[in-house]
Formats: C-alpha cells, structure tokens, sequence
C-alpha cells in the first residue's frame, strides 16, 4: 500500500514538490491524507520519525495548517521520496 502511495504521489506531481501556494483546499486535503498514509506505514529511520511527527500534527490539526508550514511538509516529503520508498521495502 505504501508503494502505491509514493507512485500516485510521482504521478500526481511529476515535477516533485508541488507548490502548496497554487493548490485547492481539496488538493491540500488530498495531499495531507496521502502524506498521513505515508507516516503510518513506514519504518522508523529519522527521516521516517520526522514524517511520523509530521502524520501525527496533520491528524492532531483543529484548524487548516498554514500554507507555509503545509510547504515546508510537502518539501520534506518529496525531498525524502527515495528514502520513504525505500522503508517499504524492508
């Protein structure tokens, strides 16, 4: 399942980190559930711990999380790409 979460994310955003300044609500929602999906099945490594803090403050937000922390998220995430595929394998 964690495979097919890190392709339909390459699919998805083709040219890496998407700019989360352009996106929809919807497209943030969608981004944000397929990253939680990411930090709930990988194995621990630090950049798996940080994507772990990362699900458990976009599952713990009362409120839509700020564009520029929501950027800085979505960075981390395509920044470590190989190393979250990767943890699937193991």
């Amino acid at each position: 399942m964690l495979q097919d979460t890190v392709t339909v994310l390459r699919q998805k955003f083709p040219d890496g980190v998407p700019s989360v300044y352009s996106l929809s609500d919807e497209q943030k929602a969608w981004l944000q559930m397929k990253i939680q999906s990411l930090a709930d099945e990988v194995t621990l490594s630090q950049t798996v711990a940080q994507l772990q803090k990362i699900g458990n403050r976009l599952t713990s937000a009362t409120e839509d999380i700020p564009d520029d922390e929501m950027q800085r998220i979505v960075s981390f995430v395509f920044e470590n790409m190989a190393e979250i595929e990767s943890a699937t394998k193991k």
